[in-house]
């Protein structure tokens, strides 16, 4: 069942790189307001179930999520209403989230090599996109849309990466246990 989640989270990969090369200027307003709506929803429908709970909240716990809560909100409306402000910051957490993502095969590929000493050649790809996503975070290039088009580059090739590493896997131990 493994191998099944990390090829379908392969091919999400590939899917959202797919997305960001295709639309690679208008793409990035979108996720931006989306990310928006993911810091306002929670902290509206928190506020209200604080509300509806004061009675038994204690106090101080209630002021803190009262302040969380209207941060929240505050940020989420200002990524929705303006999003071209927060488009660099977005780029640079794609970029964080890519590098960890690079982190994880690399991991992953490390411990296939030292359960089966096969597959060396597969360390190629993740620390060509632990490089690529450094040189994104530093955007020698200045360009929002030209680090979108590298981060989508390097999505799509991280996912197909983890397809074929999930793969590998699972031919290593099923060749692993038909010796035993």
């Amino acid at each position: 069942m493994n191998m099944v989640n990390n090829v379908i989270r392969g091919l999400f990969v590939a899917v959202v790189g797919i997305v960001l090369i295709a639309f690679n200027e208008s793409v990035m307003p979108l996720l931006v307001r989306l990310l928006g709506l993911v810091f306002l929803m929670p902290a509206l429908i928190s506020s209200l179930n604080l509300y509806m709970t004061r009675k038994g909240a204690s106090f101080f716990p209630m002021i803190m999520m009262s302040v969380i809560n209207g941060g929240s909100v505050i940020l989420g409306i200002l990524l929705m209403l303006f999003p071209v402000a927060f488009i660099e910051f977005f780029v640079i957490l794609l970029a964080l989230l890519l590098l960890g993502f690079s982190l994880l095969q690399i991991y992953s590929v490390a411990s296939l090599y030292r359960a089966s000493r096969h597959g060396a050649g597969l360390f190629v790809v993740p620390v060509l996109l632990l490089i690529f996503s450094i040189v994104v975070l530093f955007n020698p290039f200045g360009l929002i849309s030209t680090a979108t088009m590298m981060i989508g580059i390097s999505l799509v090739v991280s996912g197909c990466s983890d397809v074929v590493i999930s793969v590998v896997a699972k031919r290593n131990v099923s060749t692993d246990l038909r010796r035993l």
